[in-house]
């Protein structure tokens, strides 16, 4: 080979090597964007350590006397829930309302507790010394809510007031808003 075909030779192989490496792909550049997120958290409460919120809670617990014989003076009981006293949790900055609605068993503006046609008053207190009672339709505040659970003890008191009672199981049954 001649040196005039070797620097031909030369010459064409750094040319397509130039040609080559013109030809490499071409690189992207970059683009950037952003994805939106949003959650919209309304107040709320739950009672006795629920998990979520419900319409309607079922039972909140019982008030339950210790038996008496048919003539009694005053007899104490309190409710109790599932978790003790009855427990609730509001966002924070609520201010929830619990009213104390009708009885079934209601008569002149009163609670009472029947057994067929038999009944007995009773009432119920927002305090265990029981001097601040809680009438028919009342709503009791609880304050501003917190992190922290609210308990709402609720007390009863029930007397035979003179009268010969007879034997038989009495019950009533209350109902209860909650509000916020």
């Amino acid at each position: 080979m001649s040196r005039s075909m070797i620097l031909a030779a030369r010459s064409c192989a750094l040319a397509t090597v130039i040609v080559l490496l013109g030809a490499a792909p071409a690189r992207a550049d970059t683009s950037s964007g952003t994805i939106a997120l949003a959650l919209t958290v309304t107040n709320a409460c739950v009672v006795n350590g629920a998990g979520a919120v419900q319409s309607n809670v079922g039972s909140l617990g019982t008030i339950r006397f210790t038996d008496q014989p048919g003539i009694f003076g005053n007899v104490d009981g309190q409710l109790v829930g599932s978790l003790g006293t009855l427990q609730v949790l509001c966002s924070p900055g609520v201010t929830p309302a619990l009213t104390i609605g009708a009885g079934a068993n209601d008569a002149a503006g009163k609670h009472h507790l029947a057994s067929g046609g038999n009944t007995v008053a009773y009432r119920l207190f927002s305090d265990s010394a029981r001097t601040s009672e809680i009438t028919i339709g009342q709503q009791l505040a609880l304050g501003t809510a917190t992190t922290t659970a609210i308990s709402v003890p609720i007390y009863a008191r029930v007397n035979s007031a003179g009268a010969v009672l007879p034997a038989g199981s009495y019950a009533d049954t209350v109902q209860v808003t909650l509000s916020w």
